[in-house]
């Protein structure tokens, strides 16, 4: 918030209005969301316009290092997901991704039904990991027990996960060093089910 409010006033120095306002908007847009009237499980929709604002901030504050596009099947839009699950895992790819590798950079956040999963991913083109650095991301994910400070935002989203869905769902990371990095999330189907379809008396 303090970054962005800082940004917002060197706009206004600059006479940059326009996007000054574009920026407060996208931050009122993030909090507003955020906050959900103290709803913890929203639907992904509402989840896709929060993390867009977030990016949308990032992007106007460093405009040279990434850009972003959203793919996500309208079909998964309704369902519900736990609020502030995929900004979390944007920020990691902005921050240990996109920028440690210090080149332009490209964030997808795509959106799927997979049977009766909802499957989320945000990929990213930036440094990636090697593999005793993965391998350390998967025994946090599996290992309660196991903490550390880069991949906390990533173990907490996780957590919440489980503790909401069950031990089936949650997070998993693939990464390649130099090429990126995909983080999936995994949820059960929520929200309307389609109608049963009624069978016929017998006569």
């Amino acid at each position: 918030m303090y970054n962005t409010l800082f940004a917002i006033k060197q706009l206004c120095e600059l006479g940059e209005t326009e996007n000054a306002n574009a920026m407060v908007s996208g931050l009122a847009n993030f909090y507003r969301i955020g906050v959900s009237g103290g709803r913890e499980i929203i639907p992904i929709k509402e989840e896709i316009s929060h993390v867009e604002s977030y990016l949308r901030i990032q992007q106007m504050r460093y405009e040279e290092d990434f850009c972003y596009s959203i793919q996500v099947d309208e079909t998964v839009l309704s369902n519900t997901i736990i609020k502030l699950t995929l900004q979390p895992l944007v920020e990691n790819a902005i921050y240990h991704g996109i920028k440690s590798k210090r080149e332009f950079g490209r964030i997808v956040i795509y959106g799927r039904r997979e049977g009766e999963n909802v499957i989320l991913e945000v990929r990213d083109n930036g440094a990636g990991m090697d593999k005793e650095t993965l391998l350390g991301i998967h025994r946090m994910l599996t290992d309660t027990q196991v903490h550390t400070s880069q991949s906390y935002g990533l173990k907490n989203v996780n957590t919440r996960l489980k503790l909401q869905y069950g031990q089936e769902y949650g997070l998993s990371v693939e990464s390649e060093i130099e090429k990126g990095t995909t983080v999936r999330v995994i949820i059960p189907v929520q929200g309307a089910q389609p109608p049963a379809v009624p069978q016929e008396e017998e006569e």
